[in-house]
Protein backbone atom coordinates (compact mmCIF):
# COMPACT_ATOMS: atom_id res chain seq x y z
CA UNK A 1 0.00 0.00 0.00
CA UNK A 2 1.42 3.59 -0.86
CA UNK A 3 0.77 6.18 1.07
CA UNK A 4 0.94 9.75 0.33
CA UNK A 5 1.28 12.79 2.63
CA UNK A 6 -1.47 14.82 1.63
CA UNK A 7 -2.03 17.84 3.58
CA UNK A 8 -5.40 19.69 1.72
CA UNK A 9 -7.85 17.98 -0.64
CA UNK A 10 -6.27 20.70 -3.53
CA UNK A 11 -3.72 18.29 -3.28
CA UNK A 12 -5.68 15.13 -3.46
CA UNK A 13 -7.61 16.27 -6.39
CA UNK A 14 -4.39 16.86 -7.95
CA UNK A 15 -3.45 13.82 -7.54
CA UNK A 16 -6.70 11.96 -8.84
CA UNK A 17 -6.53 14.60 -11.77
CA UNK A 18 -3.12 13.17 -12.32
CA UNK A 19 -3.82 9.34 -12.38
CA UNK A 20 -7.22 9.69 -14.34
CA UNK A 21 -6.15 12.51 -17.16
CA UNK A 22 -9.10 13.41 -19.10
CA UNK A 23 -11.43 10.86 -17.97
CA UNK A 24 -13.85 13.42 -16.24
CA UNK A 25 -16.34 11.01 -14.98
CA UNK A 26 -13.93 9.20 -12.70
CA UNK A 27 -12.17 12.03 -11.90
CA UNK A 28 -15.84 13.17 -10.22
CA UNK A 29 -16.35 9.92 -9.31
CA UNK A 30 -13.75 9.40 -6.63
CA UNK A 31 -13.84 13.01 -5.61
CA UNK A 32 -17.46 12.38 -4.62
CA UNK A 33 -16.76 9.47 -2.86
CA UNK A 34 -14.12 11.47 -0.65
CA UNK A 35 -16.38 14.32 -0.37
CA UNK A 36 -19.26 11.63 1.12
CA UNK A 37 -16.51 10.90 4.05
CA UNK A 38 -15.46 14.51 4.16
CA UNK A 39 -19.20 14.96 5.18
CA UNK A 40 -19.82 12.81 7.79
CA UNK A 41 -16.58 13.76 9.20
CA UNK A 42 -15.16 10.49 8.80
CA UNK A 43 -11.36 12.03 9.23
CA UNK A 44 -12.77 12.34 13.18
CA UNK A 45 -15.11 8.38 13.36
CA UNK A 46 -15.35 5.49 11.04
CA UNK A 47 -18.53 6.00 8.63
CA UNK A 48 -20.69 2.85 7.26
CA UNK A 49 -21.20 3.81 3.64
CA UNK A 50 -23.97 0.88 2.43
CA UNK A 51 -22.70 -0.89 -0.46
CA UNK A 52 -26.12 -0.63 -2.01
CA UNK A 53 -26.29 3.20 -2.53
CA UNK A 54 -22.08 2.84 -3.28
CA UNK A 55 -23.62 0.28 -6.28
CA UNK A 56 -26.37 2.64 -7.30
CA UNK A 57 -24.39 5.90 -7.14
CA UNK A 58 -21.42 4.76 -8.47
CA UNK A 59 -22.01 1.23 -10.70
CA UNK A 60 -21.63 -2.08 -9.74
CA UNK A 61 -18.41 -2.29 -11.18
CA UNK A 62 -16.84 1.08 -10.53
CA UNK A 63 -17.83 1.90 -6.78
CA UNK A 64 -15.32 -1.25 -6.12
CA UNK A 65 -12.35 -0.32 -7.75
CA UNK A 66 -13.22 3.75 -6.12
CA UNK A 67 -12.76 1.72 -3.07
CA UNK A 68 -9.71 0.22 -3.96
CA UNK A 69 -7.78 3.15 -5.46
CA UNK A 70 -8.01 5.17 -2.08
CA UNK A 71 -6.86 2.45 -0.12
CA UNK A 72 -3.74 1.51 -2.17
CA UNK A 73 -3.32 5.30 -1.57
CA UNK A 74 -3.37 5.16 1.97
CA UNK A 75 -6.06 7.56 1.70
CA UNK A 76 -8.74 6.15 3.60
CA UNK A 77 -8.79 2.83 5.93
CA UNK A 78 -11.55 0.11 5.91
CA UNK A 79 -13.02 -1.70 8.72
CA UNK A 80 -14.98 -5.39 8.14
CA UNK A 81 -17.85 -5.71 10.39
CA UNK A 82 -20.93 -7.98 10.72
CA UNK A 83 -24.68 -7.44 11.39
CA UNK A 84 -26.79 -9.60 13.44
CA UNK A 85 -28.24 -11.22 10.17
CA UNK A 86 -24.66 -12.01 9.41
CA UNK A 87 -24.10 -10.07 6.43
CA UNK A 88 -20.64 -8.25 6.20
CA UNK A 89 -20.87 -4.49 5.71
CA UNK A 90 -17.61 -1.88 5.81
CA UNK A 91 -16.85 1.32 7.86
CA UNK A 92 -14.71 3.80 6.05
CA UNK A 93 -11.99 6.11 8.02
CA UNK A 94 -10.29 8.85 5.89
CA UNK A 95 -6.84 9.30 6.65
CA UNK A 96 -6.10 12.83 5.14
CA UNK A 97 -6.47 16.19 6.77
CA UNK A 98 -9.57 18.00 5.57
CA UNK A 99 -8.78 21.55 7.71
CA UNK A 100 -8.02 23.00 4.13
CA UNK A 101 -11.01 22.41 1.84
CA UNK A 102 -11.30 23.67 -1.89
CA UNK A 103 -13.51 24.00 -4.26
CA UNK A 104 -14.50 21.48 -7.06
CA UNK A 105 -17.23 21.28 -9.24
CA UNK A 106 -19.07 17.88 -10.09
CA UNK A 107 -19.74 18.49 -14.19
CA UNK A 108 -20.60 14.97 -15.23
CA UNK A 109 -24.41 14.90 -15.81
CA UNK A 110 -24.92 11.38 -15.03
CA UNK A 111 -23.69 11.56 -11.86
CA UNK A 112 -25.16 14.60 -10.75
CA UNK A 113 -28.48 12.89 -11.34
CA UNK A 114 -27.57 10.39 -9.21
CA UNK A 115 -26.79 12.51 -6.16
CA UNK A 116 -30.33 14.88 -7.14
CA UNK A 117 -32.01 11.38 -6.88
CA UNK A 118 -30.76 10.72 -3.31
CA UNK A 119 -31.67 13.85 -2.47
CA UNK A 120 -34.98 14.56 -3.77
CA UNK A 121 -35.82 10.60 -2.48
CA UNK A 122 -34.38 11.22 1.22
CA UNK A 123 -33.12 8.04 0.30
CA UNK A 124 -30.70 8.26 3.13
CA UNK A 125 -33.79 7.82 5.80
CA UNK A 126 -35.65 5.45 4.21
CA UNK A 127 -36.53 1.82 5.48
CA UNK A 128 -35.92 -1.24 3.21
CA UNK A 129 -39.82 -1.15 2.84
CA UNK A 130 -40.29 2.82 2.18
CA UNK A 131 -37.11 1.97 -0.50
CA UNK A 132 -38.68 -0.90 -2.47
CA UNK A 133 -41.93 1.31 -2.69
CA UNK A 134 -39.54 3.93 -4.17
CA UNK A 135 -38.11 1.05 -6.72
CA UNK A 136 -41.93 0.55 -7.46
CA UNK A 137 -43.04 3.90 -8.18
CA UNK A 138 -39.81 3.98 -10.93
CA UNK A 139 -41.23 0.94 -12.29
CA UNK A 140 -44.43 2.99 -13.63
CA UNK A 141 -45.05 4.41 -17.09
CA UNK A 142 -47.37 7.36 -18.22
CA UNK A 143 -48.34 8.34 -21.94
CA UNK A 144 -45.96 10.77 -22.78
CA UNK A 145 -48.70 13.47 -23.43
CA UNK A 146 -48.85 13.54 -19.53
CA UNK A 147 -45.85 15.35 -18.08
CA UNK A 148 -43.76 13.16 -15.92
CA UNK A 149 -43.91 13.94 -12.03
CA UNK A 150 -40.93 14.91 -10.20
CA UNK A 151 -39.53 11.70 -8.59
CA UNK A 152 -39.16 12.47 -4.92
CA UNK A 153 -40.13 10.57 -1.34
CA UNK A 154 -40.06 12.17 1.65
CA UNK A 155 -41.58 11.04 5.21
CA UNK A 156 -44.01 13.35 8.02
CA UNK A 157 -41.75 12.90 11.45
CA UNK A 158 -45.43 13.97 12.86
CA UNK A 159 -47.90 11.31 11.05
CA UNK A 160 -45.35 8.43 9.30
CA UNK A 161 -47.19 9.25 5.92
CA UNK A 162 -45.62 8.90 2.82
CA UNK A 163 -45.36 11.82 0.70
CA UNK A 164 -44.26 10.58 -3.13
CA UNK A 165 -44.74 10.88 -6.85
CA UNK A 166 -48.24 9.49 -7.17
CA UNK A 167 -49.38 11.00 -3.75
CA UNK A 168 -48.51 14.30 -5.96
CA UNK A 169 -49.81 12.87 -9.20
CA UNK A 170 -53.83 14.17 -9.77
CA UNK A 171 -56.50 11.42 -9.79
CA UNK A 172 -57.25 12.11 -13.83
CA UNK A 173 -53.86 11.09 -14.64
CA UNK A 174 -53.36 8.60 -12.06
CA UNK A 175 -56.06 6.16 -14.06
CA UNK A 176 -53.30 5.85 -16.85
CA UNK A 177 -50.24 4.62 -14.80
CA UNK A 178 -48.66 1.11 -16.16
CA UNK A 179 -46.25 -1.15 -14.79
CA UNK A 180 -43.58 -1.49 -16.95
CA UNK A 181 -43.43 -4.87 -17.45
CA UNK A 182 -47.19 -4.49 -18.78
CA UNK A 183 -48.62 -5.48 -15.26
CA UNK A 184 -52.68 -3.90 -14.90
CA UNK A 185 -52.61 -2.08 -11.93
CA UNK A 186 -55.60 -1.42 -9.60
CA UNK A 187 -55.90 0.84 -6.38
CA UNK A 188 -57.14 -0.73 -3.24
CA UNK A 189 -59.21 2.28 -1.08
CA UNK A 190 -60.27 2.01 2.26
CA UNK A 191 -63.20 3.46 2.84
CA UNK A 192 -63.55 5.80 5.21
CA UNK A 193 -60.54 4.85 6.45
CA UNK A 194 -59.79 7.80 9.13
CA UNK A 195 -63.05 7.72 10.36
CA UNK A 196 -62.45 3.81 10.55
CA UNK A 197 -58.77 5.40 13.04
CA UNK A 198 -61.33 7.44 14.65
CA UNK A 199 -63.88 4.73 15.58
CA UNK A 200 -60.96 2.46 16.99
CA UNK A 201 -59.42 5.32 18.90
CA UNK A 202 -63.30 5.73 20.51
CA UNK A 203 -65.13 2.43 19.91
CA UNK A 204 -68.75 3.12 22.08
CA UNK A 205 -70.63 4.56 19.73
CA UNK A 206 -72.19 1.59 17.71
CA UNK A 207 -73.90 3.26 15.51
CA UNK A 208 -71.13 5.01 14.32
CA UNK A 209 -69.36 2.01 14.20
CA UNK A 210 -71.78 0.56 12.00
CA UNK A 211 -71.64 3.57 9.44
CA UNK A 212 -68.33 3.48 9.34
CA UNK A 213 -67.16 -0.16 8.65
CA UNK A 214 -70.32 -0.30 6.21
CA UNK A 215 -68.34 2.30 4.11
CA UNK A 216 -71.87 4.48 3.66
CA UNK A 217 -71.27 6.69 6.48
CA UNK A 218 -71.25 9.83 3.79
CA UNK A 219 -74.31 8.48 2.31
CA UNK A 220 -76.04 8.34 5.79
CA UNK A 221 -74.74 12.17 6.93
CA UNK A 222 -75.97 13.46 3.66
CA UNK A 223 -79.25 12.01 3.55
CA UNK A 224 -80.25 13.21 6.74
CA UNK A 225 -79.03 16.60 5.38
CA UNK A 226 -80.92 16.04 2.25
CA UNK A 227 -77.35 16.31 -0.04
CA UNK A 228 -77.18 14.98 -3.51
CA UNK A 229 -73.55 13.20 -3.38
CA UNK A 230 -74.36 10.82 -6.04
CA UNK A 231 -71.28 11.87 -8.16
CA UNK A 232 -68.02 11.79 -7.43
CA UNK A 233 -66.98 15.44 -7.11
CA UNK A 234 -70.29 15.90 -5.01
CA UNK A 235 -69.03 13.36 -2.99
CA UNK A 236 -65.55 14.44 -2.43
CA UNK A 237 -66.89 18.51 -1.74
CA UNK A 238 -69.23 16.79 0.96
CA UNK A 239 -66.00 14.61 2.50
CA UNK A 240 -63.81 17.42 2.74
CA UNK A 241 -66.17 20.04 3.93
CA UNK A 242 -67.51 17.73 6.53
CA UNK A 243 -63.84 16.19 7.85
CA UNK A 244 -62.86 20.41 7.94
CA UNK A 245 -65.95 21.02 10.09
CA UNK A 246 -66.43 18.35 11.80
CA UNK A 247 -63.64 15.57 12.59
CA UNK A 248 -60.81 17.96 12.27
CA UNK A 249 -61.89 21.30 13.52
CA UNK A 250 -60.48 22.35 17.06
CA UNK A 251 -63.07 24.67 18.13
CA UNK A 252 -66.26 23.03 19.45
CA UNK A 253 -68.47 26.23 18.78
CA UNK A 254 -68.08 25.65 15.09
CA UNK A 255 -68.85 22.02 15.10
CA UNK A 256 -72.12 22.48 17.10
CA UNK A 257 -72.91 25.60 14.97
CA UNK A 258 -72.32 24.10 11.50
CA UNK A 259 -75.07 21.75 9.57
CA UNK A 260 -72.60 19.12 9.23
CA UNK A 261 -71.92 18.97 13.00
CA UNK A 262 -75.95 19.24 13.89
CA UNK A 263 -76.48 16.30 11.20
CA UNK A 264 -73.94 14.45 12.74
CA UNK A 265 -74.99 15.02 16.75
CA UNK A 266 -78.27 13.93 15.79
CA UNK A 267 -77.20 10.30 14.04
CA UNK A 268 -74.23 9.72 16.24
CA UNK A 269 -74.61 11.92 19.74
CA UNK A 270 -71.71 9.41 21.43
CA UNK A 271 -69.28 10.60 18.75
CA UNK A 272 -70.57 13.81 18.28
CA UNK A 273 -69.78 14.69 22.08
CA UNK A 274 -66.33 12.75 21.92
CA UNK A 275 -65.44 15.13 19.30
CA UNK A 276 -67.05 18.63 21.25
CA UNK A 277 -65.03 17.80 24.50
CA UNK A 278 -61.22 16.64 23.17
CA UNK A 279 -58.81 19.13 24.07
CA UNK A 280 -58.49 21.62 21.68
CA UNK A 281 -54.60 21.97 21.85
CA UNK A 282 -55.02 18.52 20.71
CA UNK A 283 -54.32 17.87 16.43
CA UNK A 284 -57.31 15.18 15.75
CA UNK A 285 -55.81 15.49 11.74
CA UNK A 286 -52.06 14.32 13.25
CA UNK A 287 -53.53 11.68 15.46
CA UNK A 288 -55.78 10.32 12.87
CA UNK A 289 -53.70 10.26 10.08
CA UNK A 290 -50.63 8.51 12.60
CA UNK A 291 -52.78 5.85 13.14
CA UNK A 292 -53.78 5.39 8.86
CA UNK A 293 -49.71 5.24 8.80
CA UNK A 294 -49.66 2.63 10.97
CA UNK A 295 -52.24 0.50 9.66
CA UNK A 296 -51.46 1.28 5.95
CA UNK A 297 -47.97 1.56 5.98
CA UNK A 298 -46.54 -0.12 8.88
CA UNK A 299 -48.55 -2.83 8.46
CA UNK A 300 -50.34 -3.31 5.03
CA UNK A 301 -47.20 -2.31 2.59
CA UNK A 302 -44.52 -3.51 5.36
CA UNK A 303 -46.13 -7.50 4.43
CA UNK A 304 -46.84 -7.00 1.04
CA UNK A 305 -43.21 -5.77 0.08
CA UNK A 306 -42.24 -8.84 2.86
CA UNK A 307 -44.22 -11.34 0.37
CA UNK A 308 -42.70 -9.87 -3.10
CA UNK A 309 -45.66 -8.27 -4.21
CA UNK A 310 -45.94 -4.65 -5.94
CA UNK A 311 -47.20 -1.84 -3.72
CA UNK A 312 -47.36 1.65 -3.73
CA UNK A 313 -49.08 3.56 -0.58
CA UNK A 314 -51.43 6.32 -1.13
CA UNK A 315 -52.32 7.44 2.38
CA UNK A 316 -55.52 5.33 3.01
CA UNK A 317 -55.12 3.13 -0.32
CA UNK A 318 -52.75 1.06 -2.11
CA UNK A 319 -51.54 -0.07 -5.90
CA UNK A 320 -51.12 -3.03 -6.51
CA UNK A 321 -51.12 -5.22 -9.38
CA UNK A 322 -54.48 -6.70 -10.51
CA UNK A 323 -52.94 -10.35 -10.77
CA UNK A 324 -52.26 -10.03 -6.95
CA UNK A 325 -55.83 -8.89 -5.83
CA UNK A 326 -56.90 -11.97 -4.10
CA UNK A 327 -53.20 -12.46 -1.96
CA UNK A 328 -53.17 -8.79 -1.11
CA UNK A 329 -56.69 -9.03 -0.22
CA UNK A 330 -55.70 -11.81 2.33
CA UNK A 331 -52.87 -9.59 3.73
CA UNK A 332 -54.73 -6.54 4.15
CA UNK A 333 -57.50 -8.17 5.92
CA UNK A 334 -55.44 -10.08 8.24
CA UNK A 335 -53.56 -6.94 9.21
CA UNK A 336 -57.29 -4.50 9.31
CA UNK A 337 -58.73 -7.43 11.60
CA UNK A 338 -55.19 -7.34 13.57
CA UNK A 339 -55.06 -3.90 14.29
CA UNK A 340 -58.74 -2.96 14.18
CA UNK A 341 -60.30 -5.91 15.74
CA UNK A 342 -62.86 -6.28 12.27
CA UNK A 343 -62.28 -5.53 8.37
CA UNK A 344 -62.91 -2.45 6.75
CA UNK A 345 -64.69 -1.80 3.77
CA UNK A 346 -62.19 -1.40 0.52
CA UNK A 347 -62.95 -0.19 -3.31
CA UNK A 348 -61.00 -0.57 -5.72
CA UNK A 349 -60.16 1.24 -9.61
CA UNK A 350 -58.70 -0.46 -12.69
CA UNK A 351 -55.85 1.42 -14.32
CA UNK A 352 -55.43 2.57 -17.77
CA UNK A 353 -58.09 0.21 -19.34
CA UNK A 354 -57.23 0.99 -22.85
CA UNK A 355 -53.59 0.55 -24.13
CA UNK A 356 -51.63 3.77 -25.34
CA UNK A 357 -48.47 3.16 -27.79
CA UNK A 358 -45.89 5.87 -26.40
CA UNK A 359 -44.93 5.89 -22.84
CA UNK A 360 -41.97 7.54 -20.27
CA UNK A 361 -40.80 5.90 -17.03
CA UNK A 362 -38.31 7.06 -14.79
CA UNK A 363 -35.73 4.63 -15.96
CA UNK A 364 -35.91 5.65 -19.21
CA UNK A 365 -35.58 9.21 -18.71
CA UNK A 366 -32.43 8.63 -17.01
CA UNK A 367 -30.73 6.09 -19.09
CA UNK A 368 -31.71 8.79 -22.11
CA UNK A 369 -29.48 11.12 -20.58
CA UNK A 370 -26.63 9.12 -19.42
CA UNK A 371 -26.74 7.77 -23.59
CA UNK A 372 -27.36 10.51 -25.45
CA UNK A 373 -24.85 12.23 -22.85
CA UNK A 374 -27.17 15.47 -22.25
CA UNK A 375 -26.14 18.32 -20.66
CA UNK A 376 -28.00 20.90 -18.26
CA UNK A 377 -29.71 23.79 -19.20
CA UNK A 378 -28.92 25.70 -16.46
CA UNK A 379 -25.53 25.68 -14.51
CA UNK A 380 -26.72 23.92 -11.62
CA UNK A 381 -23.85 23.35 -9.46
CA UNK A 382 -22.82 20.43 -7.53
CA UNK A 383 -20.60 21.58 -4.66
CA UNK A 384 -18.58 19.02 -3.22
CA UNK A 385 -15.32 19.21 -1.45
CA UNK A 386 -15.91 22.95 -0.48
CA UNK A 387 -14.23 25.73 1.79
CA UNK A 388 -17.07 25.52 4.98
CA UNK A 389 -17.83 21.84 6.02
CA UNK A 390 -21.21 22.58 6.87
CA UNK A 391 -22.13 23.38 3.26
CA UNK A 392 -21.07 20.70 1.84
CA UNK A 393 -23.65 18.71 0.26
CA UNK A 394 -27.10 18.05 1.67
CA UNK A 395 -26.46 18.57 5.57
CA UNK A 396 -29.27 17.51 8.17
CA UNK A 397 -30.42 20.60 8.88
CA UNK A 398 -30.76 21.69 5.04
CA UNK A 399 -32.00 17.78 4.30
CA UNK A 400 -35.05 18.41 7.09
CA UNK A 401 -36.04 21.56 6.17
CA UNK A 402 -36.95 20.65 2.66
CA UNK A 403 -38.67 17.57 3.75
CA UNK A 404 -40.76 20.32 5.96
CA UNK A 405 -41.31 21.88 2.96
CA UNK A 406 -42.22 19.36 0.53
CA UNK A 407 -44.78 18.59 3.08
CA UNK A 408 -46.11 22.16 3.36
CA UNK A 409 -46.33 22.53 -0.14
CA UNK A 410 -48.54 19.38 -0.98
CA UNK A 411 -50.61 20.67 1.81
CA UNK A 412 -51.41 23.83 0.32
CA UNK A 413 -51.73 22.21 -2.72
CA UNK A 414 -54.44 20.06 -1.52
CA UNK A 415 -56.67 23.50 0.03
CA UNK A 416 -56.26 25.26 -3.41
CA UNK A 417 -57.51 22.44 -5.27
CA UNK A 418 -60.57 22.25 -2.93
CA UNK A 419 -60.82 25.83 -3.41
CA UNK A 420 -60.13 26.19 0.38
CA UNK A 421 -59.43 28.95 2.17
CA UNK A 422 -55.13 28.79 2.83
CA UNK A 423 -54.92 29.32 6.76
CA UNK A 424 -51.70 28.37 8.65
CA UNK A 425 -54.08 26.36 11.32
CA UNK A 426 -55.23 24.32 7.90
CA UNK A 427 -51.65 24.25 6.86
CA UNK A 428 -50.64 23.01 10.30
CA UNK A 429 -53.91 20.31 10.53
CA UNK A 430 -52.95 18.71 6.77
CA UNK A 431 -49.18 18.37 6.75
CA UNK A 432 -48.84 18.03 10.56
CA UNK A 433 -45.61 20.90 10.63
CA UNK A 434 -44.73 23.27 13.78
CA UNK A 435 -46.64 26.15 13.63
CA UNK A 436 -43.54 28.10 13.69
CA UNK A 437 -42.44 26.17 10.42
CA UNK A 438 -45.03 26.45 8.60
CA UNK A 439 -45.60 30.33 9.29
CA UNK A 440 -42.07 30.79 8.01
CA UNK A 441 -42.38 28.99 4.66
CA UNK A 442 -45.96 29.11 3.57
CA UNK A 443 -46.00 32.94 2.10
CA UNK A 444 -42.89 31.84 -0.26
CA UNK A 445 -44.54 28.60 -1.27
CA UNK A 446 -47.71 30.22 -2.01
CA UNK A 447 -46.52 33.33 -3.93
CA UNK A 448 -44.52 30.18 -5.93
CA UNK A 449 -47.62 27.90 -6.48
CA UNK A 450 -49.54 31.14 -7.78
CA UNK A 451 -46.93 31.84 -10.13
CA UNK A 452 -46.23 28.34 -11.53
CA UNK A 453 -50.05 28.43 -11.90
CA UNK A 454 -50.25 31.88 -14.00
CA UNK A 455 -47.32 30.65 -16.11
CA UNK A 456 -48.89 27.35 -16.86
CA UNK A 457 -52.25 29.52 -17.63
CA UNK A 458 -50.07 31.52 -20.19
CA UNK A 459 -48.64 28.54 -21.97
CA UNK A 460 -51.85 26.97 -22.32
CA UNK A 461 -53.53 30.37 -24.01
CA UNK A 462 -50.39 30.92 -26.53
Amino acid sequence: MQSYSIQSTQELISLVKSDFESNIKLIDKHLYFIDTLIRHKADIQAKYLSSEKLKKTFGDRIYKSIVDYFLEKGIIERYGNYRDDGYPFYKYKLLISTKKLVDYEITSTGLLDRIQYFHNTNYDNLNHVEKQVLENIQKLQLPSAIKTPKLYMTKSKNTGRLFHTLTSLPRKNRIYLKHVDGHELLELDGKGAQLVMLSNEYPYDEAFNDAVYSGEIYKIIADEMGVDISTDNAKDKFKKQFFNTVIFNQNPSVISNSKYGVAFGKLFPIMYHYLIEVDPKTSKARGLQSQESQLFIGNITRDLVNKSLFVIPIHDAVVICKKDMDVAMKIINDNCFGFLGRLMTFSYKEFCPTPYPNCTTYNNIYKKRETEGERRESNTRGVYVVQNPKGVGQNKNTQLQDEKVAVITQAIKQLMDNNHKITIRRIQEISGVAKATVEKHYKEILNQLRLDSLINSSLRNE
